[in-house]
């Protein structure tokens, strides 16, 4: 089982590169909304990947409320955690440039602000759960529930994004897996003092020190992965991208899943690789998610080179 505490954000898409210049408007024909937030976007890929999923969060007492409460449950993930709150849910609008599926955010946090680990019984956290965090919360509740779920001997996994928390060395080694992307790989990089800007180097001493297994995602490049048997990269999909925003999610969603199934880590990394690529490839974040079948179709597409040590 996947127990994941995250962000609900109602996703809307605008087709446009950029904001307007100041004091003028700029008229567009249609936009589209999208059930959103990185911990809703990877509780939908962990349970189209097959897992049982169970959410925690908050969301507002309206109709954006409503309308994520009812995308979570209608994929299938167990959604009786959620706390609804009196004050508006997440929300985000999104500009997205058609010439290369690049994106800009503005995000308001709302309701997300005020969730609560404790909403988590201790009784679900065990050797059978995979609990999946991301940095959208906040970050004493996630601490928490990860020291709680540890000391419970469960698998513990951070996608730390955003990277804008500090993380405690306690957290650290309370965590089983840390996934970042590149530049959030610099910011922990930085907020932890450590010198090297070679991801290679970064992932091999967060090893090091913390025992942490460390995946850094590469965008077109695949991903990372330095753990006890050394570093691995793995390939992504060859496609052309239409909107990278779920791309992530669909990738730890997707990494979890597998774990939680009983793979290894390298298949679980190919599940991840090919969900984050094929995410590429959709409009929006939940709704952009792929099935488990077109995934595991693509599986001998990934390769994956033999273990190495990092150099910095």
């Amino acid at each position: 089982m996947i127990i994941i505490f995250g962000s609900n954000v109602l996703d809307i898409f605008f087709n446009q590169p950029d904001l307007p210049p100041k004091d003028t408007a700029l008229f567009v024909d249609s936009h589209e909304e999208a059930a959103g937030g990185k911990g809703a976007n990877q509780a939908v890929a962990a349970a189209r990947a097959g897992s049982e999923v169970k959410f925690f969060g908050a969301l507002g007492d309206g109709g954006h409320g409503r309308q994520m409460y009812k995308s979570l449950a209608k994929n299938g993930v167990d959604v009786a955690g959620i706390e609804f709150l009196d004050m508006p849910s997440g929300l985000a609008t999104i500009f997205v440039d058609e010439s290369d599926g690049t994106h800009r955010l503005i995000v308001s946090q709302g309701a997300n602000l005020k969730a609560k680990s404790d909403t988590i019984p201790d009784k679900i956290l065990n050797e059978n759960t995979t609990i999946l965090v991301q940095g959208e919360l906040p970050i004493d509740q996630t601490m928490d529930l990860v020291k709680r779920g540890k000391k419970a001997g469960a698998r513990t996994v951070m996608n730390f994004a955003p990277a804008t928390a500090k993380l405690t060395e306690a957290f650290l080694h309370d965590l089983d897996i840390m996934i970042v992307n590149m530049h959030e790989a610099q910011l922990l990089r930085k907020s932890l003092g450590l010198g090297s800007e070679n991801h290679e180097a970064l992932a091999q001493t967060l090893f090091n020190q913390y025992k942490l297994i460390t995946i850094v995602t590469l965008g077109p490049e695949g991903c990372l992965i330095c753990n006890e048997d050394g570093i691995n990269h793995v390939s992504p999909l060859v496609i052309k991208p239409i909107d990278t925003v779920g791309a992530g999610d669909a990738h730890a969603g997707y990494f979890c899943a597998a774990l939680d199934q009983g793979h290894d880590m390298i298949t679980a990394l190919k599940w991840a690789s090919v969900a984050g690529s094929l995410a590429c490839t959709h409009i929006g974040a939940q709704s952009a998610l792929p099935d488990k079948e077109d995934v595991m179709d693509k599986i001998n597409k990934i390769s994956v080179t033999p273990p190495s040590k990092a150099v910095a």
